[in-house]
């Protein structure tokens, strides 16, 4: 006899003729069986307790005691008294085992793909200090990349053992479904670079076989609450398009970061103006981002100072030691500074080049930034919410003439919607980008046919 787990179910009392009879008939009719009276002995065999089998009632029970467990006697109150306190352990046993996973349910579940990224080990530290991600028992951070990254992960893993007072878990796993099963937020970090002479079409097929594979693990695996971030050099809006033909997840809940861009191009700006980055918001991203985008300087917002006189000051003498006005704060658009300026760009694109040819890789700071400060916005305790305007890529719903459906880096905000769940939309006051109207109907233009590949790669297959 094999050692399976077994449970004997003992459902009502000998002396109890008229036990629930309706109850007694449905369980029966449920799985076939044929039994009249009180008690309904049935036995449970495995871990998961589905394969179950019928016994009978007091009398069969008793040849199945004698046949598998030997045991002929009828046990005395001192082996019934001991019997009851061994069942009031085994209760006591598995309330505390409950109270365990209650306690791992409490914990937020985060995988990030492409885990071997240099930008990989400062992102893990940031997001296990972000205290808007912890439930009360802090979060998990699991980490996947290809097995010849697992040298690098397992760095990140040693060095994250000090971070978070024990709250916090960083785990490397061996494969994306282990990830998937539970998880709150899904942080996509991989890109296939373009090869030497690769075309388009054969590039933008690869990234849909590698994002379309990720879908149908997320299908069958994820939980329908899941949030998916992509922050890569890949084609990042396409993914999102891809994922949001193939996935069940809400269009809503899978979206590309792109305020990096703005960050990594406003600290030249403001440095070659001759000023701080104290007061300046971070200027919109449009575009297709991995394919075009496009960083609007001149609507970068500044916070200014202004003196405003008062009445007073029109009519006093020198002498009048009297207030004769108020300061007060207000927001302005930035180009009225650059629109006369050199060309921003010339300068932050040579020192990019510079950076990324000394040390090898890109600004990850910006990156990580960028992340955490979407994460610390869509999961903020705060009551109100729709205050911060930052540029991401999500699926747009025909604003600013971006055809309905298309995913697109944009201005947008968080808003909550009937069920109360969060998603961000686009914020439909913010003025268009400082460009030529037909340069940004071209962006529009080559979207939308990068997007329509998605659907003849996915027809043809």
């Amino acid at each position: 006899m094999s050692a399976e787990r077994c449970m004997i179910v003992i459902a009502g009392n000998v002396e109890d003729y008229a036990f629930n009879q309706q109850w007694l008939k449905e369980i029966c009719t449920c799985h076939g069986w044929h039994h009249a009276k009180s008690p309904l002995i049935w036995k449970e065999i495995g871990l998961t307790r589905t394969n179950i089998s019928y016994i009978g009632g007091s009398y069969r029970f008793s040849k199945f005691l004698r046949k598998y467990y030997n045991i002929t006697l009828d046990l005395s109150k001192q082996d019934l008294d001991a019997l009851q306190a061994d069942l009031i352990f085994a209760h006591d046993v598995e309330n505390q085992k409950c109270k365990c996973l209650d306690g791992q349910e409490k914990r937020r579940k985060i995988m990030i793909i492409g885990a071997g990224r240099s930008m990989c080990p400062d992102l893990v530290s940031e997001l296990i200090l972000t205290k808007e991600l912890w439930l009360t028992h802090g979060l998990v951070v699991n980490l996947y990349d290809e097995p010849g990254c697992f040298f690098k992960l397992k760095r990140i893993l040693t060095d994250s053992k000090g971070i978070g007072v024990g709250l916090n878990a960083v785990k490397v796993l061996n494969n994306i479904p282990d990830g998937l099963n539970d998880c709150d937020i899904l942080i996509y970090l991989d890109a296939l670079s373009r090869e030497e002479f690769e075309s388009t079409d054969s590039w933008l097929k690869r990234n849909y076989k590698c994002i379309k594979k990720l879908s149908m693990q997320i299908n069958q695996h994820a939980p329908l609450h899941m949030k998916v971030i992509f922050c890569s050099m890949g084609p990042i809006c396409f993914y999102v398009n891809i994922m949001h033909m193939l996935t069940k997840l809400p269009n809503t809940s899978i979206v590309a970061v792109s305020s990096h861009y703005g960050l990594e191009l406003v600290y030249p700006f403001v440095n070659f103006l001759g000023f701080t980055l104290r007061n300046f918001g971070c200027p919109p991203v449009w575009g297709y981002l991995g394919v075009n985008h496009f960083v609007d300087i001149h609507h970068m917002i500044k916070k200014c100072d202004i003196y405003q006189p008062n009445r007073r000051a029109i009519e006093s003498n020198e002498t009048v030691t009297l207030p004769i006005g108020v300061q007060r704060s207000e927001l302005r658009w930035f180009f009225y500074l650059s629109h006369d300026k050199t060309d921003p760009y010339q300068s932050y694109s040579e020192r990019k080049s510079l950076t990324q040819y000394q040390v090898g890789r890109s600004e990850d700071f910006q990156k990580c930034r960028a992340i955490c400060d979407l994460l610390k916005l869509w999961y903020s305790k705060e009551e109100r919410i729709g205050d911060e305007i930052i540029s991401l890529g999500v699926i747009s719903d025909g604003s600013f003439g971006i055809p309905q459906g298309l995913a697109f880096s944009q201005p947008v905000y968080l808003k909550v919607s009937e069920d109360q769940s969060r998603v961000w939309v686009p914020f439909t006051d913010f003025p268009m980008p400082y460009m030529p109207i037909e340069i940004f109907q071209n962006f529009i233009d080559t979207a939308t046919i990068v997007k329509e590949k998605i659907t003849k790669l996915k027809n043809g297959e």
